[in-house]
């Protein structure tokens, strides 16, 4: 029998109302008996206040109990690293407060729309599904190649990474111990703790622990089982009826347990995007009819450009004391 996750949502101002489409999905979708706990990892500007906490435990329904809010700052002592950082950081970081085999991490765009167990992302025999693809024409190509030389890969071993590489998305699965002795082991090396060395290098979470994976641990054929987690998703790219209805029928065909609407994607919709967004959350059980998801949807897009501004002047005075500090 797989033993169930722990699911990790790393969450951050413009995306708090999202949380709550993903508490809803898990408490319609998700068999019980298939997560360990649920963690929410508060990136926020401020914590999460007890009332909005309290919301969601609403939401999360029938797993209510299994949820854990943890501040990023918690997990993380070093000062200098804030905003879109300390997320990455944080994702690898947790594993040292999860008991179970596998975590699997998650974007607050993610939510479930079909029957979800702990087989949707470990197979029978333990290793996490995942699948490798490009970065050929990939917008993170460099960011690969920075973060595998950075572990010593040769440059031939480089070369074929870019050819197939496992994916730099949610959800993605991560082995609890594995990524507990790659931090240690990169901390053993720089002498500095994980999170310093993290941020000094501009490393990137995924490609780090699949590149350490590749060059000093069991090797990438261990890592996963060549099964693709896949989430279909609106894109900001892609916010209008076309890109909603491609999405959806992406998901539909090739089975998907997990979808996703990108917060840039939800404030960008017209009104019959909207429509056909709310129209399928209706449909996967999220809400009790069209108009309860428009409000949502109208409750989210008020909402966003605030959010937003505060998350943005968070980064601008974080960056200021980083500057006037000489980091």
């Amino acid at each position: 029998m797989t033993a169930p996750p722990t699911f990790v949502t790393v969450v951050f101002d413009p995306e708090v109302a999202l949380l709550d489409i993903q508490a809803r999905s898990m408490d319609r979708w998700l068999d019980p008996t298939a997560v360990d706990r649920i963690v929410i990892l508060d990136n926020c500007s401020r914590p999460l206040s007890s009332r909005r906490i309290a919301g969601l435990e609403r939401s999360y329904g029938s797993v209510s109990d299994r949820v854990e809010v943890i501040r990023t700052r918690e997990l993380i002592d070093a000062p200098h690293l804030h905003g879109w950082r300390t997320q990455q950081a944080a994702k690898l970081i947790v594993a040292r407060h999860i008991d179970s085999p596998q975590y699997v991490v998650f974007d607050a765009k993610n939510h479930f729309i079909a029957p979800t167990h702990a087989t949707s992302f470990v197979s029978s025999t333990g290793r996490p599904h995942g699948l490798s693809h490009s970065y050929v024409d990939h917008p993170l190509r460099e960011s690969l190649e920075r973060t595998l030389r950075y572990l010593g890969a040769s440059e031939p071993t480089i070369v074929q990474a870019i050819q197939r590489f496992p994916p730099t998305g949610t959800p993605f699965v991560f082995e609890t111990e594995l990524v507990r002795r790659m931090m240690a082991d990169i901390e053993s090396t720089a002498k500095v703790p994980f999170a310093e060395e993290f941020e000094s290098n501009d490393l990137l979470e995924f490609f780090l622990y699949s590149g350490w994976m590749a060059e000093r641990g069991p090797g990438l054929e261990e890592a996963t089982d060549g099964v693709e987690v896949e989430s279909p998703t609106v894109w900001p790219s892609a916010a209008n009826e076309a890109g909603v209805a491609r999405a959806i029928g992406k998901a539909m065909s090739s089975k998907s347990v997990v979808f996703g609407v990108h917060r840039r994607a939800l404030h960008r919709a017209d009104p019959s995007t909207q429509a056909a967004i709310a129209r399928f959350w209706v449909d996967r059980g999220l809400f009790p009819d069209d108009q309860a998801a428009l409000r949502y949807i109208q409750r989210f897009r008020r909402n966003f450009v605030p959010a937003m501004l505060v998350a943005r002047g968070t980064e601008r005075i974080y960056d200021v004391r980083r500057r006037l500090e000489g980091r």
